[in-house]
C-alpha cells in the first residue's frame, strides 16, 4: 500500500466571494498539479490509482479533479477529514491502511506537512532533514508503511514529487 499525501495546487489570493474555502487555482496552479500529476502517474508505472480524497475547500477539490483523471483513478472523493480545520486525519489513514489500496490525500498546510511529519515520525532527524525544501503548493510526499517488524503505524518516506525540479511540459 501507498500512500500519497499532496498540498493543493497555486491558489487565488481572494475569492470573488470574499471566502477562504470559495478560492480556487490559478492557471499556474492548474499547470502545475498536471504536472505533478503526470509525474506521479509515471512513478507508479502507470497503474492506475484506486482513491483519491480531497478536502471540500475548492482549491483541494479542484486539485483532485485535476490529478483523478490523470492518475487513472475512478473518481473524488470529498472528505471533510482533509479540511483546513479539520485536524490530524490519523482515523482516515488507519482505515486506509486497513483497507490496502494505494490513496492519495489532497490537503491543506500546515495539515498535510504535519501529517507526514507524524506518520514518519523519525527519532533524531530535524523537521529541515524530512522536508528541506518545505511543503510547497502541489507537493507529493510518497508514503509506504514500515514492515510488520519495525514500529506498527508507523510509515517510511519513500519520494517526493517537488514541482519547483519538474520541467514544465
Amino acid at each position: 500500500m501507498h500512500l500519497y499525501v499532496m498540498r493543493h495546487g497555486p491558489a487565488e489570493e481572494r475569492a470573488t466571494s470574499g471566502r477562504d474555502a470559495d478560492r480556487r487555482l490559478t492557471p499556474e496552479g492548474r499547470e502545475r498539479v498536471a504536472r505533478v500529476s503526470l509525474e506521479l502517474h509515471r512513478l507508479r508505472g502507470g497503474a492506475p490509482l484506486p482513491l483519491v480524497l480531497a478536502s471540500p475547500l475548492a482549491r483541494a477539490r479542484e486539485t483532485a479533479e485535476i490529478a483523478a483523471p490523470i492518475c487513472g483513478a475512478p473518481e473524488v472523493e470529498l472528505r471533510d477529514e482533509l479540511a483546513l480545520d479539520a485536524g490530524l486525519p490519523s482515523s482516515l489513514v488507519a482505515a486506509l491502511a486497513r483497507g490496502g489500496a494505494d490513496a492519495l490525500l489532497v490537503g491543506h498546510q500546515p495539515n498535510v506537512e504535519h501529517l507526514v511529519r507524524t506518520l514518519v515520525d523519525t527519532p533524531g532527524r530535524g523537521a529541515t532533514a524530512l522536508l528541506p525544501a518545505g511543503f510547497c503548493t502541489a507537493l507529493v510526499v510518497a508514503l509506504e508503511p514500515e514492515p510488520p517488524q519495525r514500529a506498527q503505524g508507523r510509515w517510511r518516506m519513500t519520494q517526493i514529487l517537488d514541482p519547483r525540479a519538474l520541467a514544465p511540459r
